[in-house]
């Protein structure tokens, strides 16, 4: 006699649209990102949940559970009355992301130098041409900062460069915190400061040697160079955010940062 046919489980109520919630959060999530991101929200700016959901073609709810789980990680502000909004930094932020930076990417360093494949030590000196080639663009438009097409260029060469490190360390829990403070630092203004000239060819010229530190598989170059990097890069930050808030007259952060509220929100 053949067994009677085995029953499927029967599926829970609400549990596919608490999966299909979960999917449309992690997009609002990662969307929310990619705005800190790219810069086109800003400290001081709101999030509107109405207008996020309209923009993204879903329910308010997976919305909400996005911004829920950027203000627990510390990146938005939930403020009384008024709604939720990108924190403001305060200068302990950016000593604090410049720390762990610090300390991983020194580390990540000095493994890249021991076994970085050839084609990752190719590309890594490809990164810094590329930030050569945008220097040479700004250069020759005779503006007084880089800004437009030449600083995007430059920008992303950097950060793939400091990317790349992570990647030679083949360690995925590292690069995943990395990514995060990649996001605070977009976020706290960490690289504000005004890119003259001088400034951008001195960066270049630090990212180069660690570069040819590491071609030479020099572990400890490499660890020199690019702590001094870091250092000069965190003082920089810190010079550009001291002299923002001496320009703000007592009391302006939280105008400002109610003032944002009500005329950005999120697009």
């Amino acid at each position: 006699m053949k067994p009677p046919p085995r029953s499927k489980a029967p599926s829970l109520p609400g549990a596919r649209g608490d999966r299909e919630n979960s999917k449309l959060g992690h997009h609002a999530y990662e969307h929310l990102k990619q705005q800190l991101l790219n810069g086109k929200l800003a400290a001081g700016d709101k999030i509107s949940e109405v207008q996020l959901a309209a923009n993204l073609g879903m329910s308010r709810t997976p919305v909400r559970e996005a911004i829920r789980r950027l203000e627990v990680e510390g990146v938005l502000q939930p403020v009384a009355s008024s709604g939720t909004f990108v924190k403001h930094a305060q200068r302990s932020n950016i000593i604090e992301v410049y720390e762990l930076r610090i300390a991983l990417e020194c580390f990540a360093v000095q493994k890249a130098a021991r076994r970085m494949y050839p084609a990752q030590r190719k590309q890594l000196r490809e990164l810094c041409d590329r930030m050569l080639a945008a220097i040479r663009d700004f250069r020759d438009s005779g503006a007084p900062y880089m800004e437009g097409e030449p600083l995007r260029r430059y920008l992303s060469a950097d950060i793939g460069f400091h990317l790349l490190l992570l990647e030679a360390m083949e360690n995925q829990y590292a690069q995943t915190t990395y990514s995060d403070l990649n996001l605070r630092s977009a976020i706290f203004g960490c690289g504000s400061h005004e890119r003259d000239l001088h400034h951008v060819a001195r960066v270049w010229l630090q990212h180069s040697r660690v570069a040819c530190a590491v071609r030479r598989h020099d572990a400890r170059a490499a660890l020199q160079a690019l702590e001094k990097h870091m250092y000069a890069s965190m003082n920089a930050a810190l010079k550009a955010y001291d002299a923002h808030v001496a320009e703000r007259p007592a009391g302006a952060a939280q105008t400002a940062f109610n003032e944002a509220g009500r005329n950005r929100t999120a697009a």
